[in-house]
């Protein structure tokens, strides 16, 4: 299909199909779809689109100007916003519906119930893959001389994740939540909401062409058939994201289920064509209603922190408005002003822009070391990233979509050739960078007299010898307790079934003494000495853990909080870890003692009241004294500073108190005793990356596997100090 542009009655640009000459416009993606067929042909009930208002031909030139006004907004949010969100993301999942619905039910009543699946599907591939794997490869090949080695693996998964629009997916298993720019994000964490579109691309074909069927079937209206199809998708999703954001909200920004009711509600607009039926004064008054909402759902809410719950309504409504005001023919109008030529060439680069601007935002504070850009930096960045997404709207969108697609299915043959080699690749090197890093973790679980850990930390210079470090760099980001590898740590998008408590195998189930962990990953670190330990006493060690999950009661209800709230599922699995422990009848439960955030170490109220519930269940605790938790990744920064481990360190105030915090308290139960081995971690002064010869923390708050066994004497020492009745 060969793009031309032709002029409407108002002088303005409109973009059409050169082989139909039916209206069209590029989705918020790059992809483009017709608003409107001036075909006739037999459809349902045996009526083309022209017997159904709502799918009539319609051509929306502000939808283009929308489009040009969300990218603006994302691009400045993601430059200047601090982590703010914009809703940008939010309506370009709505225009993405809209448009989809529309094209779709118009050829499925066209055609009876059918879609041209191999055009679609080329259409699609052709509009997105050449500019995303351009801006894969780039940003993979700037990956690879810009960021520290142990990125690498990370940065290569999500690469793969991006090219098969499961990047989304892959951000949730990593635990990465979406976060502000800076130099420790992914280059790629965009990605996620072009998986998401990418998903909705691929069901809808499905939901359009049932309910078409069914409409056939029961002869019925295929309008108000359509209606409750897209509706009852849009319904469920928004009942499932505003419970998940309760539940998890970091999940639920990036889940797929969580996010389709944005596009179903976009699909229900195209429906019900509301500029067709409400007066003209109305529909200006709803234009420039629907700008506002768009243009202040950043300034006025915290999207990072509130969608894709109830309130993404704001920016979505706002798409909604603007569809719903339509083309007033005013000058006056949102419409004229939307569909001005400046957010029109916006518009035009919107595809390119958006894929080009986040890994620019995030390579340049790598390469700056700043946290966050100034107004001429971020001048900068926004106009190199106008520049590309203008050179490749220009040289690759172009030229690739302008010949006539007349085998669909050899491009998207090709589409999924280049997929599958590019993912191949990126595979095979990932794959061997994994090799080595297994590799480096077995030869740095290898007991060594070069490598004493916590037991040189006193002597000058942290006891380290000038040796290179164990584990290596590549590999210390992965050097956590083995229970991980397990598969019974739930992670925190465990939310489907978040009171379901998984228990890892026994350590030892005939012996005498058992143990359970649980607490979350600050809690598990301690798992490779605490093995150790059992190993020499014949203990069983139980785990049973949720990561980002602590044991506490606490829901955020209290009026002063005393560490960080909960989720809801988070609290809900607490609840079942509780019954699943008295079924264990374990000689202790081991868990935190005290926390270090959110940035000073406290003894939460929850977990003073889970310990009480515990006491009244006769279960012995032991609280371990929480790891301080680093300024920066120290891998990274050990990886950018190789000849000065010193200049990774962090001095031990304020990380902690001079005492820990449960000292002297009078509200704690009887049934807790506590146990504190940072003075193996920091000495009175520092806290250091590397203490004889080991590297001390896998990221910026966990400590590794390797230096954790190194400090196993003095775990077992104050074990016996706090629980005499363990040992024989």
């Amino acid at each position: 299909m060969s793009p031309s542009r032709t002029a409407d009655r108002t002088g303005r640009p409109r973009v059409e199909d050169g082989a139909t000459r039916a209206s069209a416009d590029r989705a918020p993606d790059g992809s483009r779809s017709r608003t409107g067929d001036r075909g006739a042909g037999t459809g349902a009930e045996g009526a083309g689109p022209a017997d159904h208002p709502s799918l009539a031909a319609r051509h929306r030139p502000e939808l283009h100007g929308l489009r040009g006004l969300a990218i603006a907004l994302v691009v400045l949010f993601h430059v200047f916003g601090d982590g703010r969100v914009s809703g940008g993301i939010d309506v370009f999942l709505a225009i993405s519906g809209f448009l989809f619905t529309g094209m779709l039910a118009r050829e499925a009543v066209r055609t009876g119930g059918g879609v041209d699946l191999g055009r679609y599907l080329g259409r699609i591939a052709r509009r997105l893959l050449p500019a995303a794997v351009l801006v894969l490869a780039a940003t993979w090949v700037a990956g690879r001389l810009l960021l520290p080695e142990t990125r690498w693996v990370q940065l290569g998964r999500e690469v793969r994740a991006s090219l098969t629009y499961t990047e989304n997916w892959e951000l949730i298993a990593s635990q990465l939540g979406y976060g502000a720019a800076g130099a420790s994000t992914s280059p790629l964490q965009h990605f996620w909401s072009m998986s998401v579109q990418g998903q909705f691309y691929l069901l809808w074909p499905v939901v359009v062409v049932l309910a078409v069927l069914a409409a056939r079937a029961v002869r019925g209206g295929v309008r108000w058939v359509l209606l409750g199809a897209v509706g009852a998708v849009a319904v469920a999703s928004f009942g499932y994201a505003a419970w998940l954001h309760h539940a998890d909200q970091q999940v639920a920004y990036l889940h797929t289920g969580a996010r389709l009711w944005e596009p179903a509600l976009g699909g229900v607009v195209a429906l019900l064509a509301l500029d067709a039926r409400l007066p003209r004064a109305l529909r200006l008054l709803l234009g420039w209603a629907g700008v506002g909402l768009v243009a202040s759902s950043g300034l006025v809410l915290d999207g990072g922190a509130l969608f894709p719950g109830p309130w993404a309504l704001w920016p979505v409504g706002g798409f909604a408005l603007v569809m719903a005001a339509g083309t007033t023919g005013s000058r006056w109008g949102a419409d004229h002003w939307l569909s001005g030529r400046l957010l029109g060439w916006v518009g035009d680069i919107a595809y390119p822009l958006f894929l080009w601007h986040w890994p620019i935002v995030v390579y340049t504070l790598v390469v700056t070391g700043q946290e966050r850009l100034g107004l001429a930096g971020g001048a900068l960045v926004i106009a190199a990233s106008v520049v590309l997404a203008q050179l490749t709207h220009t040289l690759v969108e172009r030229p690739v979509t302008a010949a006539p697609m007349r085998r669909p299915w050899r491009v998207v043959a090709v589409g999924a050739l280049v997929v599958a080699l590019a993912a191949g690749l990126v595979g095979t090197w990932t794959a061997a960078l994994v090799r080595e890093r297994e590799a480096a973790l077995a030869q740095a679980a290898q007991d060594s007299p070069a490598h004493p850990g916590a037991a040189a930390l006193d002597e000058p210079g942290f006891g380290n010898s000038g040796a290179t470090p164990v584990p290596a760099l590549a590999a210390a980001p992965q050097d956590n307790a083995d229970v991980y590898r397990q598969g019974c740590i739930q992670g925190f998008e465990d939310t489907e079934a978040a009171s379901e408590v998984l228990v890892c195998p026994g350590t030892d189930p005939d012996a005498e003494h058992t143990l359970v962990v649980t607490g979350g990953s600050h809690v598990v670190q301690f798992l490779p000495a605490l093995e150790v330990v059992a190993q020499q006493q014949g203990w069983n060690l139980v785990v049973a853990s949720r990561s980002g999950c602590h044991l506490t009661t606490n829901t955020g209800a209290y009026p002063q909080r005393t560490d960080a709230a909960p989720t809801d599922s988070c609290v809900a699995w607490n609840s079942g870890f509780l019954e699943v422990v008295e079924e264990l009848d374990p000689d202790a439960v081991v868990t935190l003692g005290s926390t270090t955030q959110p940035g000073s170490e406290q003894v939460s109220r929850g977990f003073v009241e889970v310990w009480r519930e515990l006491d009244r269940r006769g279960i012995d605790v032991i609280g371990l004294r929480d790891t301080a938790r680093m300024p920066q990744d120290v891998p990274d920064c050990l990886a950018e500073h190789p000849e000065e481990a010193q200049a990774c360190a962090m001095p031990r105030d304020p990380a902690y108190r001079d005492s820990a915090p449960y000292l002297g308290r009078d509200d704690l139960p009887p049934n807790v005793a506590f146990v504190d081995v940072v003075d193996q971690i920091c000495t009175d002064r520092t806290c250091p990356a590397v203490a004889g010869d080991v590297v001390v923390y896998s990221d910026h708050s966990h400590v590794t596997a390797t230096y954790m066994r190194t400090l196993a004497p003095a775990l077992d020492a104050r074990l016996r100090e706090a629980a005499p009745q363990l040992y024989r």
